[in-house]
């Protein structure tokens, strides 16, 4: 007569369930890397706009996603930025306050926060100012 014993069933059952948290585990830490991957991307792309869209005096009063894509340094389907954000928030870019040779890039709406960690850190070296707080990442460029 065939059969399973209880040990033998159980160890089954074990195996299956740590393998299924194994594929979880797996499918988070891509679903991760592929939001920032996809974050960086845009940034990229934005600073590429920028420089097109740029005026002779390299002064960046008046930029934003909308302006990008108007005369199209940006992908038209951007729109205003809203929909875009791999975690759902909005994408923005102005230029800065303090400085209008410089411009600012902010996703809003990061719920994990060691993806926002990772952005800054692979943007600390090259941008000229970096921050993570709360939800929001921003990053500014000197044109």
């Amino acid at each position: 007569m065939l059969g399973f014993t209880f040990i033998e069933v159980l160890a089954v059952l074990s195996i299956v369930a740590l393998s299924t948290l194994g594929v979880l585990a797996m499918r988070d830490w891509a679903t991760s890397n592929s939001r920032v991957a996809e974050a960086k991307g845009q940034i990229a792309a934005i600073q590429s706009g920028v420089q097109q869209w740029r005026p002779s005096n390299g002064v960046y009063t008046g930029v934003s996603i909308q302006a990008l894509t108007s005369v199209a340094s940006l992908p038209i389907s951007w729109g205003d930025g809203s929909s875009i954000n791999p975690w759902g928030g909005d994408v923005e870019v102005r230029v800065d306050n303090t400085d209008a040779t410089r411009y600012i890039i902010r996703f809003t709406n990061i719920r994990v926060p060691q993806e926002g960690q990772r952005l800054h850190r692979d943007f600390e070296v090259i941008a000229e100012h970096v921050s993570f707080v709360g939800n929001a990442f921003e990053v500014t460029f000197q044109g």
